[in-house]
């Protein structure tokens, strides 16, 4: 009876035991998998404050790079390109206007004084003490020599104008076109304009607009001083084609704006 009783009693200590076990081992488990959780949100707050530490390291570089860009631009505006547009008294949409003025030269029959043609301010300013020379070059004021052409015929023996421009971007005249190559702004485009190829005194070649107008107060009254003659090609050296001896050669005036 002893034995017996012994026996169960040992069976029922080890079912026991063995179902405590069975008992323990879901909570064991479940202490793990929150423990693994628990870490795994650590890990994850850390990695999202690194990400978050990169964006803004991103977002200030951007800034950055916006203001050099914003500074770039402001300089690239503050520098440009200054040319003279012959012919008018404004400068083109995008360019900003200096000052206006007078086509003025050396006298066509003169073989001294200055060989180019310069803009010449309608606003002089004098020096103190009005000094002077005896001695001394001369500029005299153009007049458009229209009368032969078959344009711009009704501003023969008129003064010509001219305005001081600044571009955001470097400047150049192309003699021979009217359109600019890519890459380059318009400006504006014309026909090149000179000294008869006669005259005593020679001067530069300029890009007069196409849509020229006349100086202010200027008369057709004909004073024959500082000249301007529309310009040909000679066949010969210079290929005919591509350029045509009966045409007028033109120019365009352009701004880069890469």
């Amino acid at each position: 009876m002893f034995v017996a009783s012994t026996v169960c009693f040992l069976v029922f200590m080890y079912v026991t035991l063995v179902a405590c076990s069975a008992d323990r081992e879901p909570e064991c488990s479940r202490f793990h998998y929150e423990e693994q959780l628990l870490e795994k949100m650590v890990r994850m707050e850390f990695n999202v404050e690194r990400i978050q530490q990169r964006l803004d390291s991103v977002s200030e570089s951007c800034a950055k790079l916006d203001d050099s860009t914003r500074l770039t631009e402001e300089v690239k505006d503050q520098v440009g390109s200054v040319y003279t547009r012959w012919g008018r008294n404004t400068c083109p949409t995008g360019s900003s206007f200096i000052y206006d003025g007078f086509v003025v030269g050396s006298h066509y029959t003169h073989t001294g004084s200055g060989a180019n043609y310069l803009c010449l301010s309608k606003e002089p300013r004098w020096a103190n003490g009005s000094p002077t020379a005896s001695d001394v070059g001369l500029i005299y004021g153009a007049e458009y020599e229209t009368s032969s052409a078959n344009i711009l015929t009704h501003f023969h023996n008129n003064e010509v104008p001219c305005a001081a421009c600044r571009s955001r971007g470097p400047t150049i005249m192309i003699p021979g076109r009217n359109i600019c190559f890519e890459g380059w702004k318009l400006e504006y485009h014309g026909y090149l304009m000179t000294s008869y190829q006669s005259h005593a005194g020679s001067k530069e070649f300029i890009c007069v607009d196409s849509e020229a107008t006349v100086a202010e107060g200027s008369n057709p009254g004909n004073q024959d001083e500082a000249l301007l003659f529309f310009v040909k090609a000679v066949c010969g050296s210079l290929k005919c084609p591509p350029y045509d001896g009966n045409k007028l050669i033109t120019c365009a005036v352009c701004s880069q704006t890469k």
